[in-house]
């Protein structure tokens, strides 16, 4: 792709189809997302999979354990952020906007159900996540756990898109744009990075 030649309505698309890709490929840089998120007033970041998006609502989400310190980070404040980057590429992506958690809705049912044995035993450990631990430990669950064990920790992580910004680092010069998402209408800047 040459973005030289690109404008601000072709670069956005071409932004949510890469990132409807990495959704469904996990050899994609940005299958993994750094989630940002506030606790006590300090910046507490994580890698989490990126499990979906919806270009037209601009919405994305990854899956996460409810017991996890993350949710209550976003209980009390739900705004955060998303960072991507694909080395091959050398695109940056920030992303801001604000966290919900999704536990009971038939989406997040349809994603329980899509899991497979092996990802629903990191819902199924008998420690919450970040709890102290003796020893160094995986927090598996033992082999014989019934497959519905772990629902209740299981939710989707839902970030809504309000402001997108594209950073392309490259010798011949730096290339940058920044969107405000508002109703749903991507409204695009060029910046100088």
């Amino acid at each position: 792709m040459n973005s030289d030649s690109l404008n601000l309505s072709d670069l956005y698309q071409f932004i949510w189809k890469k990132i409807e890709k990495a959704v469904i490929s996990r050899h994609e840089a940005w299958h993994l997302v750094t989630v940002g998120t506030v606790r006590e007033n300090e910046p507490e970041l994580r890698t989490l999979v990126l499990r979906g998006a919806d270009s037209q609502s601009g919405i994305l989400w990854m899956h996460t354990d409810l017991r996890s310190p993350k949710c209550r980070d976003i209980e009390k404040c739900p705004q955060g952020s998303l960072l991507f980057y694909d080395p091959i590429d050398r695109w940056q992506l920030r992303l801001k906007g604000s966290f919900s958690l999704d536990t009971q809705s038939d989406l997040s049912e349809a994603a329980w159900i899509k899991t497979t044995a092996s990802a629903r035993r990191c819902y199924q450990g008998p420690a919450a996540p970040g709890t102290p631990s003796n020893t160094i430990a995986t927090n598996l669950p033992s082999e014989n756990v019934e497959p519905s064990f772990g629902r209740d920790n299981f939710g989707r992580l839902i970030f809504k898109v309000s402001k997108m910004d594209w950073l392309f680092l490259r010798a011949e010069g730096h290339q940058r744009a920044q969107w405000e998402l508002l109703s749903n209408e991507a409204r695009g800047t060029w910046l100088n990075p």
